[in-house]
């Protein structure tokens, strides 16, 4: 599966409260844990960058209001996930999104009901250590990965990552080693 795979990029989630995406133990434990773990552990040593999509808040799972997103497990199961990842001795960067804009809509929530997106709001903000809340275009979250496969600077580090009024950096790669 892996053979002439240089660099990865990890996206795998499920929805944070039981859903009709849960069918088939798609549940948060079997996806961000179980899925990540399995994924990871299949990856050969010579994988030179794993970017993994994980979500603001997993240090935090315990605190309100994040405790009321982790009510099924999903903050403590990426998490869990992170750890292995850097764990793993493969190369790695990890992107902690906020609050996932701009479709697919596959989720029962509010940001589904109003098609929420990130209308001028393509500014990034950057921050370490999970203080950073907020909303994340997808498109902004997808760059973000993109651009720290070949930015060396990112290498073992964790991004808070959300979505500020304003013009983005787009896939200008100087813009984002600033950024970063």
């Amino acid at each position: 599966m892996f053979e002439g795979v240089t660099h990865v990029i990890c996206t795998t989630g499920t929805t944070a409260f039981p859903s009709k995406r849960w069918d088939g133990d798609n549940t948060p434990e079997r996806v961000d844990w179980d899925g990540v773990r399995n994924f990871v552990s299949a990856m050969p040593q010579t994988v030179k960058r794993l970017v993994l999509v994980s979500s603001i808040g997993v240090t935090k799972y315990n605190e309100i209001p994040w405790s009321i997103m982790n009510l099924f497990g999903v903050l403590k199961y990426k998490k869990m996930a992170e750890d292995f990842v850097r764990n793993s001795g493969i190369p790695f960067t990890i992107i902690r999104p906020g609050r996932l804009t701009d479709g697919p809509y596959t989720s029962y929530d509010l940001n589904t009901l109003v098609k929420a997106t990130a209308g001028e709001r393509r500014a990034v903000e950057i921050g370490q250590g999970d203080k950073l809340v907020g909303e994340a275009s997808r498109l902004v979250v997808a760059e973000a990965c993109i651009q720290a496969l070949d930015i060396e600077s990112t290498q073992g580090k964790i991004y808070e990552i959300s979505s500020v009024k304003g013009e983005g950096p787009g896939s200008d790669q100087e813009k984002w080693k600033q950024l970063f």
